[in-house]
């Protein structure tokens, strides 16, 4: 039996893991995102964890997937990403074939965390899911029939970037008014701010649970749960943004499922309550509509399975 390298590189966290070909990990390894180290750095730590791996297996390792926390150029094989100094244009894929001596497939962490939930986890059974990654900012993959619907300029599932509003902060694309710039984490942090700097005696808790700094998407969630008045209230702003971007996706591509992941994703029932409150608001009483929508069931792993999935397959452009 042969096993897998995948590797999944986020601007906070990244991870290296063995997997055999049901897509059981073996083996992880986790460390934190040095991003003032830069490229070299994660270059040196990921050729050497999973050489490590790969040591530590005596089956043979065929192939290996990449999951990169940015934009990616899937044709191409590199990463566009304006994110991280460093980085831009860098033939990521390459690389790690060079270094490691085996085939690899790079995409971005949405299109991964995509497979990873269609074949492991809450999409599994479902013949079309969308996957929606809301974190520091949103991403989203689509899966049909066990296959990412990439489009013809491999951009299709931007669904962060819809623009949902004329005005708003300007979003990391450029634009403005993307959804993006209202629901992600960091629509959530920049919100918590403007109270902070209004109204600071009403941010006590939001602080404390954030670890005494900066406010967090994390912190804030875990006062909504709570019950925190001001926490409610920006929970409630956000996700009314997003179940408006939820509809459009169901209207117009009607999935089987859409599975949400990423770090806001991982308050749960907080956040599908709050999600299916608002849609029953927007709700047309002549269009209906059985779509699910439920949290990730890999949690923080999803792209890192989804890794494994694309090098299961060699899932790449010839």
């Amino acid at each position: 039996m042969n096993n897998v390298l995948a590797v999944d590189i986020g601007g906070t966290h990244f991870r290296t893991g063995l997997f055999d070909e049901q897509g059981r990990r073996l083996l992880i390894l986790e460390g934190d995102t040095d991003r003032q180290a830069g490229r070299e750095w994660m270059l040196e730590q990921l050729g050497r964890r999973c050489r490590d791996l790969i040591a530590q297996t005596d089956a043979p390792v065929k192939a290996c997937g990449l999951s990169f926390g940015g934009p990616v150029d899937y044709m191409r094989q590199s990463v566009t990403s304006v994110h991280s100094a460093g980085w831009e244009g860098f033939e990521l894929g390459k690389w790690m074939e060079q270094s490691l001596g085996i085939p690899c497939a790079l995409d971005n962490d949405a299109n991964a965390g995509a497979l990873g939930e269609y074949r492991f986890g809450a999409g599994r059974g479902a013949k079309s899911m969308v996957y929606i990654t809301i974190s520091t900012g949103i991403g989203s993959g689509l899966v049909y029939e066990g296959k990412l619907i990439r489009g013809k300029d491999c951009v299709a599932g931007e669904i962060g970037h819809i623009p949902v509003s004329d005005s708003g902060a300007r979003c990391s694309c450029g634009g403005r008014g993307c959804l993006e710039s209202f629901s992600s984490g960091g629509a959530i942090e920049m919100r918590a701010r403007e109270w902070a700097q209004r109204r600071p005696e009403h941010v006590a808790r939001l602080i404390e649970l954030s670890g005494g700094g900066e406010i967090t998407a994390k912190g804030l969630m875990l006062a909504a749960a709570e019950g925190d008045m001001v926490a409610t209230h920006i929970l409630r702003e956000t996700t009314r943004w997003l179940a408006r971007g939820l509809l459009m996706v169901i209207r117009i591509l009607n999935p089987d499922i859409i599975v949400l992941g990423g770090g806001v994703a991982q308050s749960g029932a907080l956040l599908l309550d709050t999600i299916h409150g608002f849609l029953e608001e927007l709700a047309s009483p002549t269009i209906h509509y059985s779509t699910e929508i439920a949290t990730a069931a890999l949690g923080n792993y999803s792209p890192l399975y989804g890794a494994a999935a694309m090098a299961m397959t060699m899932d790449k452009p010839t």
